[in-house]
């Protein structure tokens, strides 16, 4: 079966697909129907259930895409040069995240989550360093304080830059990576998590999909390449969806 086989590369087209459908709801129903029909109509309320179910089935990407981060922190030969390449494309997909959500160059209100995926490791990588360079009469005294610091201030600077999925999504990075050898407290805890702070009843779908997605994840890296292929994706798609979007509309 499918779902016993997922590989690191099977979760990443999972994700990508699912994050497309969430971007095709979020800018053609989401932005389009309010101009094409008045509320309260009958024609409104059918592509606003259509509008949610697309959403719903976006909520898949997110988790997939932290817990493949996580994965990616322990396996790394180089974090820092992991870093910079979410650095990079952080700065490489803000004017196409800025389209799409805002419709100008520049907007922020909201900044895209290759900037949350930064913070969230350069959390882990701070704590790390803290608890394994600073001692004091025993070791691991301290461990917990320094992970909590650590936690505090990159949900801080998250919010500061206004980050997609913000502290909530810095958290569930900590989170993942403290409990990467459980994976049922990872699927659990960030379940209830996301579930509790995202807002919406009907998230409950997508979510449950994304950790039964992630639980069943062999641990594999799997076949097929294109490492730099899924981070293009993100800023090409926007790109593309807007170009779209504005022909369209």
């Amino acid at each position: 079966m499918l779902i016993k086989n997922l590989d690191s590369h099977t979760l990443k087209k999972i994700a990508a697909v699912s994050m497309l459908i969430d971007h095709i709801g979020y800018l053609f129903i989401g932005s389009g129907i309010g101009r094409m029909y008045g509320n309260n109509t009958p024609e409104y309320e059918m592509w606003y259930q259509i509008y949610c179910v697309m959403r719903t089935a976006g909520r898949v990407a997110f988790p997939i895409y932290v817990f493949l981060l996580t994965e990616g922190i322990f396996y790394t030969r180089n974090w820092k040069k992991y870093g910079l390449r979410l650095g990079i494309f952080a700065v490489l997909s803000e004017i196409p995240f800025n389209l799409m959500t805002y419709g100008t160059l520049t907007a922020w209100e909201v900044q895209n989550v290759f900037f949350t995926l930064l913070i969230g490791l350069l959390t882990v990588k701070t704590a790390e360093y803290l608890c394994k360079n600073i001692t004091f009469n025993s070791k691991n005294q301290y461990d917990l304080f320094f992970w909590l610091a650590a936690g505090l201030g990159g949900c801080i600077l998250a919010i500061w830059m206004n980050t997609d999925y913000s502290y909530i999504g810095v958290l569930l990075i900590v989170f993942f990576h403290r409990y990467r050898f459980d994976r049922k407290i990872q699927c659990m805890g960030g379940f209830l998590w996301l579930f509790s702070t995202l807002g919406k009843v009907y998230y409950i779908w997508g979510l449950s999909a994304a950790f039964l997605l992630i639980y069943f994840y062999n641990g594999k890296k799997g076949s097929g390449g294109g490492k730099y292929l899924f981070y293009l994706f993100y800023p090409a798609h926007l790109l593309l969806l807007y170009w779209i979007y504005c022909l369209i509309f």
